[in-house]
């Protein structure tokens, strides 16, 4: 308590200094422009700093909510690119672009939820089911290719036989020639797939692009897939080449369903062409 009048006093002590030193600042900055210039200049640099980090983290937690728009941004970009295709077909007046307006693809986008790459028989579950318009043998892409195809639906969940199984297989083709064949996996890298009964006479190059083919009931035909890294001779008659996927399935996120319209048709043609070689 004896203390007490000596601590007030130099705590007026330095509050009278402190108001005295913001005073000078004040006459200091509003009587010399190079001062008032000199403090502006880094109150403003700070000030943008703080900005800059505000931003920032700002971006940061909100990174979950850009990804899920830039996702629907792509399915959206992803169905208008599908009927431009169909309507170019159209505007040629035949009776293939005809028909394809009415066997047109539309997407539906989906979160991952679940996946695995590790395995011989690998799946993925997706947030989506048959209350949002998703059905077994309906194709999933994502932006860099091909991801597999559903086979089990629930009301609000998929799951998806991965392109990464060895026993799923798809038609693929080489964008440079056309020439298609079976695209698989043999188990070995889950960044590898294999293009299998390509004709030997096929001339191909190590980087050329193989893409989802015409042929494919369940996917756009020209989706990038992959590009071939080497290729050899399979019993004397096809080629095998070996093809470096461009989606990387362990950092796989966003995925897209694809809607056939003409697939169920389709599907009952093949389905009585199987019955007919029975």
């Amino acid at each position: 308590m004896y203390n007490f009048p000596l601590l007030l006093r130099k705590l007026l002590i330095l509050l009278l200094f402190l108001v005295l030193q913001a005073g000078a600042v004040i006459l200091l900055v509003n009587n010399s422009y190079f001062q008032q210039n000199t403090i502006l200049r880094t109150v403003r640099t700070w000030q943008m700093n703080w900005w800059e980090k505000r931003s920032s983290w700002t971006a940061f937690t909100n990174l979950r909510f850009t990804n899920n728009d830039l996702a629907l941004e792509n399915t959206r970009l992803r169905t208008e690119l599908a009927k431009l295709s169909a309507l170019e077909n159209v505007l040629t007046e035949t009776e293939e672009g005809k028909r394809m307006i009415s066997d047109s693809f539309s997407f539906i986008p989906a979160l991952v939820i679940r996946n695995s790459v590790s395995r011989q028989h690998n799946h993925i579950i997706i947030n989506k089911g048959t209350a949002d318009g998703v059905r077994p043998d309906m194709g999933v892409i994502s932006d860099r290719g091909i991801v597999g195809v559903i086979s089990h639906v629930s009301d609000h969940y998929a799951m998806i036989i991965s392109l990464l199984n060895t026993e799923q297989s798809f038609t693929a083709e080489l964008l440079k020639t056309g020439t298609f064949g079976t695209l698989h996996w043999d188990g070995v890298h889950y960044r590898k797939v294999l293009l299998s009964e390509i004709p030997q006479h096929i001339n191909f190059n190590k980087g050329d692009t193989v893409v989802s083919s015409h042929f494919s009931l369940i996917f756009p035909p020209g989706i990038p897939i992959g590009s071939v890294k080497s290729g050899s001779l399979k019993r004397g008659t096809f080629l095998e080449l070996e093809v470096e996927l461009f989606s990387d399935f362990k950092t796989l996120r966003y995925v897209n369903v694809v809607s056939h319209s003409g697939a169920e048709e389709l599907n009952r043609l093949t389905d009585t062409e199987k019955e007919d070689v029975l």
